[in-house]
């Protein structure tokens, strides 16, 4: 399986069957995680432009894909309308996207529910590519390790908070997102690597479960493993910012 690392996208090159319709083996899955697009600028989206392949026919947007949203009409027109009518051109364009929530983002799935150009995917979403059985995630579920975190992340991510979010106060809302950004970056500050990192006991389950692939953001690292559980051999692909820079992989026929 050659990969090739360079960017932020991953250009998956599948045979390949993901929901009812079926691809020509010369179509491209693109995958893209932790773009943090901080909204309203039009040069970040021109490079992104750049970046997508003329055959893409599926984009995957693992989490993280807007650093900061609340479901306000008015934010979200003044900060992210250029980027939205760009994800609405793709889709009328005949690409499918899919929208997978992350850490920072996970306020917009109600908003991308209500659009019928995109799908939401649970987070993680395990499918069928290419005759592998194939896990996508934002990849903080898999952060096991980080006990702290998860318990922040089962409270803020009720179904009671999250209702409580999008019926504040316009301005409360974005105080309250605010915060709740603020926190998450608290609880990162000053852990230690171990705790931060995806355990090899998380990828083996996910792969013990029955999967051959796994595809995740979220540790803004770059890494492709390979995990030998008796006959069962599986992968993990971990992509997205670092440093500024942005990572791209290869998949050819896996």
């Amino acid at each position: 399986m050659p990969i090739i690392w360079d960017r932020l996208i991953v250009n998956a090159f599948y045979p390949a069957r993901f929901g009812p319709r079926n691809m020509n083996q010369n179509h491209q899955n693109v995958f893209i995680a932790d773009l943090h697009h901080p909204g309203g600028r039009q040069d970040e989206i021109d490079q992104l432009l750049g970046d997508i392949p003329a055959n893409t026919h599926r984009i995957f947007f693992l989490g993280d894909t807007f650093h900061f949203w609340i479901n306000d009409h008015s934010f979200i027109e003044e900060r992210y309308s250029l980027f939205l009518d760009q994800m609405k051109q793709w889709a009328h364009n005949g690409i499918q996207l899919f929208f997978l929530e992350g850490n920072r983002d996970f306020l917009a799935s109600h908003y991308f529910d209500e659009q019928a150009w995109i799908d939401v995917l649970h987070n993680p979403t395990i499918t069928e590519i290419g005759g592998k059985v194939v896990y996508l995630g934002h990849g903080d579920e898999l952060c096991w390790n980080d006990r702290a975190y998860q318990f922040y992340k089962s409270i803020i991510r009720s179904h009671p908070l999250r209702y409580l979010a999008d019926h504040l106060p316009p301005g409360l809302r974005a105080r309250a997102a605010q915060t709740m950004t603020d926190a998450s970056k608290v609880l990162v500050a000053g852990k230690s690597e171990k705790t931060l990192e995806v355990p090899r006991k998380a990828y083996e389950q996910v792969i013990r479960g029955g999967v051959d692939l796994i595809i995740h953001g979220h540790l803004h690292e770059t890494y492709h493993r390979e995990y030998r559980i008796g006959e069962q051999v599986g992968q993990a692909l971990c992509f997205g910012w670092k440093d500024g820079k942005r990572n791209l992989i290869q998949i050819e026929g896996i």
